[in-house]
């Protein structure tokens, strides 16, 4: 579903971008790990995992690194590359409750139950409202036989009024923001119009947007943008800022 989101020609913008990025500044960890996001959203995978590694090795601290890391060996089928992965997340926080989670889709989805069942329940009392882990949990059950404990884990989600998204992996871009980070301000600001044409009434979008025509020295056509964003949250200081910075 997220693929659907973003267009071919854009992703390969990005990547052609990161490359350029890194052939001067080779150390950029962050600049790897997007273009891996790229990769993976384009379904290279292989590709993908190869920019996680090299961001890692960079950035071994990062925990959101191991976690898109062990999503592209997990699409890869690589069943222990992808846990290993996920358990390098919780050595730097035991309490990250989608490391867990995360390694028991891996076993959830090679019938390891009784261990899927372990993750989804140390994800669950890390977080006793994550929709996710007592959904799957009630799948086990389901698939144990257990139909009343099914029910009853699908009713605590009801219950709990929680509209979770239940994908398998969680890879996006915030093309705006990495456009901006990459000095390609022409690319950045064609997306967050683009952005804006399905969402006019957010305010960050008219916001960054202001953002990116200050940086360009279009300073009336900012002072609109961050009017825009001032109308729909008047409590909205930073854009205040901005526009009275922009009026001088």
């Amino acid at each position: 579903m997220a693929d659907t989101l973003y267009d071919e020609e854009m992703l390969d913008e990005l990547i052609d971008a990161c490359i350029k990025h890194l052939r001067n500044q080779p150390n950029d960890d962050e600049k790897l790990f997007y273009m891996g996001n790229a990769f993976f959203l384009k379904k290279q995978f292989d590709k993908a995992t190869f920019c996680y590694v090299k961001a890692v090795n960079k950035n071994p601290k990062n925990p959101v690194y191991f976690t898109h890391l062990g999503h592209a060996y997990r699409e890869l089928g690589d069943r222990d590359q992808a846990i290993a992965s996920y358990e390098s997340v919780l050595a730097l926080n035991p309490r990250f409750a989608d490391a867990h989670f995360n390694i028991g889709l891996v076993f959830f989805d090679f019938k390891a139950y009784d261990k899927a069942l372990t993750s989804f329940t140390n994800a669950l009392s890390i977080n006793q409202k994550y929709a996710a882990a007592r959904y799957y949990i009630g799948r086990i059950y389901e698939e144990q036989g257990l139909t009343a404990k099914a029910l009853k884990e699908y009713k605590q989600i009801v219950e709990n009024n929680i509209a979770e998204k239940l994908a398998k992996s969680s890879v996006t871009i915030d093309f705006g923001a990495v456009f901006t980070d990459l000095g390609l301000l022409d690319q950045a600001e064609a997306e967050y119009k683009r952005l804006l044409r399905i969402h006019p009434n957010y305010a960050d979008l008219h916001y960054h947007l202001g953002i990116i025509l200050r940086k360009k020295g279009a300073d009336d056509e900012a002072m609109e943008e961050f009017k825009h964003a001032i109308k729909l949250n008047p409590h909205y200081m930073e854009a205040r800022r901005k526009y009275w910075e922009s009026a001088q």
